[in-house]
């Protein structure tokens, strides 16, 4: 494996190269005690050739760039489960497909997703289930994980219906979000703008029929959802609104808004559409991606589960698709699906952003993972 290494005060850009970086990926490499091992999906092409390594040396504050592994094709989304020991990989395209590996990244067998264009997996705590959104086909599955790290047949399949005012991207339903939480799965519609809750049951497996968690402003196309660790409060990102809504738990697994803050400075007139969402592990941070303004929005959390915008970074490149969050190394990484590139923030003491001067060329990244 030929790798390169980006430190603080040296650029590496791979021309033309898909590239994400690391030591070698799930797990065949161990790294150092706080070092990171991690890796990068992309949309397969000429250039991008599916998933990539990554790994952060902190004792240099270098970046190693590792060789694609090319049998994973368009990786929108994984999901590692420590109780079987795989990754759970989706290939997004029209016929769903579900790729399962092993820690060595041996590829097991692959199965369908039951939709078209994967796009988010969840484990549920137990390690034991892996749900899936289809975005195309507007449906959710809950796999069980076999004994042996494969998903048995059949799902449960969860198809929604309906649609939303923006006929250009409301159509249909369009599950884009997926995550146990409690006695419950929750979806996110960006077709329907709805939150679905299904009951689950961990014990057998079984999964209720949908019932209306919550229904967003119509238009707004909410995309993700994330729980704050008091178990009170969510935080719901709109992708065609550019807002965050902060939603209370009321009863029988429904949410009711308390809040609606927009990601995007005052004054700003131009196409944006949000994407990733992400928690602060003290819950007093949250952050969120602006692609077309291209800026990650930075918000205080108040005991009351209420939000402060304190900051809108730009991302310095172009379509801010993803971004993961390391705390414990003070980092914050960028994936910019349109520019090609990976841009690296140094996390401040008070939770905002400080680029580093570092960045990695890779064609179309669309989520980074960590390995195993």
């Amino acid at each position: 494996m030929i790798r390169q290494t980006l430190s603080p005060d040296r650029r590496i850009f791979l021309a033309g190269a898909t590239a994400l970086a690391g030591a070698s990926i799930f797990g065949t490499v161990q790294a150092a005690e706080g070092d990171l091992n991690l890796f990068v999906g992309t949309y397969s092409s000429d250039a991008a050739k599916g998933i990539y390594p990554l790994n952060y040396t902190s004792a240099t504050d270098s970046w190693t760039l590792g060789d694609p592994l090319p049998a994973i094709e368009n990786v929108s989304f994984g999901a590692y489960s420590p109780v079987s020991q795989h990754y759970y990989l989706l290939n997004e395209k029209d016929e769903g497909r579900i790729g399962i590996y092993d820690k060595a990244c041996k590829k097991t067998y692959e199965v369908s997703s039951q939709g078209a264009a994967p796009c988010y997996a969840a484990l549920d705590p137990s390690g034991g289930y892996l749900a899936v959104a289809n975005y195309s086909s507007g449906n959710v599955v809950v796999y069980k994980i076999g004994a042996e790290g494969g998903l048995e047949q059949p799902p449960a399949n969860r198809q929604n219906t309906g649609s939303g005012p923006n006929k250009a991207r409301q159509e249909g339903p369009h599950a884009h979000w997926v995550q146990f939480q409690g006695d419950y799965i929750y979806s996110v519609d960006l077709g329907t703008d709805q939150v679905l809750g299904y009951s689950f049951d961990a014990a057998t497996g079984a999964v209720g029929q949908a019932f209306e968690a919550y229904h967003a402003p119509g238009g707004a196309g909410p995309r993700h959802l994330i729980f704050h660790k008091d178990g009170v409060h969510a935080y719901l990102v709109t992708e065609l609104n550019n807002t965050v809504i902060v939603l209370k738990a009321a009863k029988n697994g429904r949410f009711e808004a308390t809040q609606t803050i927009t990601t995007l400075p005052a004054g700003f007139k131009g196409e944006s559409y949000c994407a990733h969402i992400a928690l602060n592990a003290a819950g007093d941070r949250l952050y969120v991606s602006n692609r077309g303004h291209n800026s990650i929005a930075v918000f205080s959390v108040a005991a009351d589960g209420g939000l402060n915008l304190i900051q809108v970074s730009p991302t310095l490149g172009n379509w801010p698709r993803f971004f993961a969050v390391y705390e414990d190394h003070k980092r914050l990484v960028v994936a910019h699906q349109k520019s090609n590139d990976l841009v690296v923030f140094e996390l401040k003491s008070d939770g905002t952003l400080a680029p580093k001067d570092q960045k990695i060329a890779v064609s179309t990244p669309v989520f980074i993972g960590v390995s195993a």
